[in-house]
């Protein structure tokens, strides 16, 4: 009876250790974890928590869809309706001018936002200081209309005007300062830039206008979208014929503006991409 006292006494003594040893493994444990999250380092991914730690470079817009580096195409979506085309805000030289005919006639209901110079033309270099024809005829800047309008998507078609007297230099710095003023207008607004048309193959213009000239601004214009991380619309794909000339049948007489039928390709390829 004694000796199962005993090994009863030294039974219920270890217990009481192993316990204590390992409320003391649990409180030693607590501390370490405690310490380690005070002390982890910024941006360390943990489990259960994944931090996204902003770069230099990033985009803090809507348009942005990836860091500055990558060319980002406007995706193709479903057919949208008029709706989804005019309920974008197009700031343009007068090439494409015919879009609003386009909108007055077809698009019933919609007051369409589309933007362009007061007939001094929208070189690129310049663009984010050259006044606007605004809805209500003023003369505004592009970034104080996107002030005003807080446009969901905007859409630029620019880079012909001006041309000969614009180095790669000034055009994507230019465009890149156009966006700028947009985007601090607007910081929700989606930004589109388009490729342009090219000339006819017997164009006379002043203006010196080459298919080369515009081939050169196209690629400048996708290295703007690059920089700028903004979508790229390839409008130039379809408009322009294999030779680089403005297609037959997308012209105007003089050489450069764009007939109604190729307004309506355009329409078309808005109402199957856009964001």
């Amino acid at each position: 009876m004694k000796n199962r006292l005993s090994n009863l006494k030294n039974l219920l003594w270890a217990g009481g250790i192993l316990l204590g040893l390992t409320v003391m493994l649990v409180a030693l444990l607590f501390a370490m974890s405690r310490k380690n999250s005070e002390t982890r380092p910024s941006g360390t991914i943990t489990l259960g928590q994944i931090e996204r730690v902003k770069k230099p470079g990033d985009v803090d817009n809507a348009d942005a869809l990836a860091a500055p580096g990558t060319l980002i195409p406007l995706p193709e979506n479903n057919k949208g309706n008029l709706d989804t085309v005019f309920g974008m805000t197009f700031l343009c030289d007068k090439t494409i001018l015919g879009l609003r005919t386009y909108a007055n006639n077809y698009a019933d209901g919609i007051i369409p936002q589309i933007w362009t110079d007061n007939e001094t033309g929208l070189p690129v270099k310049s663009a984010a200081d050259t006044p606007i024809v605004f809805v209500d005829g003023s003369l505004i800047t592009a970034g104080n209309g996107a002030m005003i309008t807080r446009p969901k998507t905007m859409v630029l078609y620019l880079g012909g005007d001006g041309l000969v007297e614009t180095s790669e230099r000034e055009f994507i710095e230019g465009y890149i300062r156009l966006i700028d003023s947009i985007r601090s207008s607007s910081p929700s607004t989606k930004i589109i830039v388009c490729s342009i048309a090219s000339i006819s193959s017997n164009y006379q213009g002043a203006d010196g206008l080459s298919p080369q000239l515009v081939s050169r601004a196209n690629a400048w214009i996708r290295q703007v979208c690059i920089d700028a991380g903004v979508y790229f619309a390839d409008l130039a794909a379809f408009l322009n014929d294999e030779n680089g000339y403005l297609s037959d049948s997308y012209m105007m007489p003089d050489g450069r503006s764009i007939s109604s039928l190729g307004i309506s390709q355009i329409v078309d390829y808005f109402r199957f991409h856009y964001v």
